[in-house]
């Protein structure tokens, strides 16, 4: 049988606004086909790389649109004893169906009791907790509830920027990648860049959140070095994922492996509620960053293709700066990839590398801001939003 869903792999699996990686991304994933048929889907995967590409080169949030908003029947496991609302909100700018709807929750007006256990269940796991205060007269919503980091970045999509190498660095990382031509940089956000951050503030509240894009084999380690695995499914059978063993905070891995037995990191989301979770879709310009239900998740992501796996943060997780992990003078980076030299902390400190895992070329490396953001803003309820600043082009001193 065509395993036609497989052209949605290219949601979130290292989108690169490079084409050096397509022959490694398109050899990675068995297309259960032959012949023509698989060449169709091939070339089906190629255009949804070249969706994922930025339309505007600028590096600022947009916030979703709202062109329709609808009843749905989903309902809150943890909040069940407390009356409450699913909505679907509908995005019709987005190119595929299935980045177009978001969900939200509301309970309008609720006691002061009910307010309480619905902070601490829905962001107790995060030491970086909702300020939104009780007010009787207030009707409140899931997301009033939800960590300041994920209530500021829910409804928007993050348009990629790209800016050519100063002299100066680019003299460093040409001895490094072996290019022939001038370099470029990235300001990308993508799935466990944005889960990173959320789980990072969870365990620090002082943490200041950061813009950036690494590679995944390292994420994948980091992950899993600081998180207990509670269950791991791939048949579809195996499916949906038991509510009893999720709680909000915990997190859901989505993988591959290549051919050569390579384990690829595809997609990474945030559970919030049974069935429920919060996304970065995949990483170009027209991707949401929202809430989504398992029906959802499982249709991009279908399982027999791409394996999951359902982890809980440790209690003494150690999640330091992307910079330190990630960065170009990163142990991390220089285990996996080879001994680099010293890079000069002024490049290392706000650049992150990829590249293909399998090759390990030169050829393959692309090169990737990391960007610290501002401190979160704060409307008259406490609810954290974005700064103005965050609305506008990020690179322009750059």
């Amino acid at each position: 049988m065509i395993c036609y869903q497989t052209k949605i792999k290219i949601l979130c699996q290292d989108c690169k606004p490079m084409t050096n990686n397509l022959s490694r991304s398109l050899s990675s994933l068995s297309f259960k086909g032959e012949g023509i048929t698989a060449n169709i889907l091939k070339v089906i995967f190629i255009y949804g790389i070249f969706l994922l590409m930025p339309k505007t080169a600028k590096g600022e949030f947009v916030p979703l649109k709202e062109d329709r908003t609808q009843s749905c029947s989903l309902q809150l496991f943890a909040a069940r004893k407390i009356p409450h609302q699913c909505q679907v909100t509908t995005d019709e700018s987005s190119p595929l169906e299935v980045w177009k709807n978001r969900l939200s929750f509301h309970f309008g007006k609720i006691s002061e009791s009910d307010f309480i256990f619905l902070k601490n269940t829905y962001s107790g796991w995060s030491q970086s907790q909702s300020s939104v205060s009780y007010d009787p007269n207030k009707s409140y919503q899931l997301m009033d509830f939800l960590p300041p980091l994920i209530q500021a970045l829910n409804g928007h999509r993050f348009i990629p920027e790209e800016t050519k190498l100063k002299s100066q660095d680019w003299y460093f990382l040409k001895l490094v990648s072996s290019a022939q031509a001038d370099l470029k940089k990235y300001l990308y956000l993508n799935c466990w860049g944005l889960v990173y951050e959320v789980l990072r503030a969870a365990k620090n509240s002082q943490a200041q959140a950061s813009i950036f894009m690494a590679q995944s084999s390292i994420m994948l380690s980091q992950i899993r070095n600081n998180s207990e695995l509670l269950l791991t499914k791939q048949e579809p059978s195996e499916f949906p994922i038991p509510g009893a063993l999720t709680q909000p905070g915990d997190i859901i891995l989505i993988m591959h492996k290549s051919l050569r037995g390579y384990e690829y990191l595809d997609h990474i989301a945030i559970a919030i509620d049974d069935g429920i979770y919060f996304e970065k879709a995949g990483t170009g310009a027209d991707v949401p960053i929202r809430m989504i239900d398992e029906a959802t998740l499982l249709q991009i992501w279908p399982p027999g293709v791409f394996r999951y796996e359902l982890r809980r943060l440790h209690q003494n997780a150690l999640l330091p700066h992307p910079k330190d992990i990630f960065g170009l003078n990163s142990p991390l980076v220089k285990k996996q990839f080879f001994p680099l030299a010293e890079i000069p902390s002024n490049i290392s400190q706000d650049t992150t590398m990829m590249w293909d895992i399998e090759s390990k070329s030169l050829s393959s490396i692309s090169w990737f801001y990391m960007i610290d953001l501002p401190p979160l803003s704060r409307d008259n309820t406490g609810k954290a939003g974005l700064t103005e600043k965050l609305y506008q082009p990020l690179l322009k001193d750059k």
